[in-house]
């Protein structure tokens, strides 16, 4: 694995899981929902399938262990804001004549407000630990260059 490839995948990361929290709040606050918006599998979206392919090559490195669990979250809660602003309420006829669904869904904005808080600090920890993988990773290559150079000239 080239290292600049794996350092690009771990910086396109960051941006990515960035810009999930971004729509997550253009969702709450009106946006329509295209189709890359709709939530996927932590396997499904770019970086998953990065880290449970090819990224797996860096699986020996601390920060790569403790990134499945908070990416896992992050889709997770991402999914359950978009499920709160686009399943229909449970109304009935005479209870949206009466104006429960627009209560009903303020309530769910409401709710998808706290998830989305939620979110953004499971987003910070993502972010954190791939830049502390990036860090791992250089570092690793470097001693390895090193040991490869010093094998080489003493070999």
């Amino acid at each position: 694995m080239k290292v600049s490839d794996a350092v690009e995948q771990l910086r396109n990361a960051r941006a990515a899981h960035k810009a999930w929290v971004a729509r997550a709040e253009a969702m709450i606050e009106g946006m329509n929902v295209d189709k890359e918006h709709i939530p996927m599998l932590p396997t499904d979206c770019v970086f998953g399938k990065w880290y449970y392919g090819s990224g797996q090559a860096l699986r020996k490195l601390p920060a790569y262990k403790s990134m499945e669990k908070p990416h896992d979250s992050l889709h997770r809660t991402y999914m359950q804001i978009f499920k709160l602003l686009f399943d229909e309420p449970d109304v009935s006829a005479w209870g949206k004549l009466f104006g429960k669904a627009k209560k009903a869904k303020a309530d769910q904005i409401k709710e998808a407000q706290v998830l989305l808080k939620r979110l953004q600090s499971i987003s910070d920890d993502v972010c954190e630990i791939l830049e502390t993988l990036e860090d791992q990773f250089i570092t690793a290559a470097r001693k390895q260059k090193v040991n490869s150079t010093i094998n080489h000239t003493l070999g």
